[in-house]
């Protein structure tokens, strides 16, 4: 392998060990280079930018997440609460029915044994004003 190094003087009269075509081509790939290092640098602050709301917006999504499960939950306790609540107070209807029963059974018992007294007391009254007569 043999190296044909040509030296050239560029337009100010300065030594270049290239070509001045590939020297001009050189520096202008040195700033495509820079300008490509400047997009993705760029690119990179995009996406870190990005990534940082999208982070944000997953904590907020994660907390809604949990709030609704918390109120999913609440909603659900809250049904069998009341579950269990109309159950305590149908056995507190169906008690005070069953002593309303007994208190009305208790007071047509009461009727009767009144009735029957009036009618003993009829008899007897009856009974005592025919003695008194005869």
């Amino acid at each position: 392998m043999t190296m044909d190094a040509k030296i050239c003087f560029d337009e100010n009269y300065k030594i270049k060990a290239i070509e001045p075509a590939k020297f001009v081509r050189a520096e202008e790939l040195e700033k495509e280079c820079g300008q490509f290092v400047e997009k993705i640098s760029s690119f990179s602050d995009k996406v870190n930018a990005l990534v940082e709301v999208l982070e944000a917006n997953a904590a907020r999504i994660d907390a809604q997440k949990l709030r609704a499960i918390g109120l999913r939950m609440a909603k659900d306790n809250e049904a069998e609460q009341r579950s269990r609540q109309q159950r305590a107070l149908q056995a507190v209807i169906n008690e005070k029915r069953a002593e309303l029963d007994r208190y009305t059974a208790q007071f047509h018992s009461l009727e009767r044994i009144e009735n029957e007294q009036k009618l003993a007391l009829e008899k007897l009254t009856s009974a005592q004003t025919e003695v008194a007569r005869k």
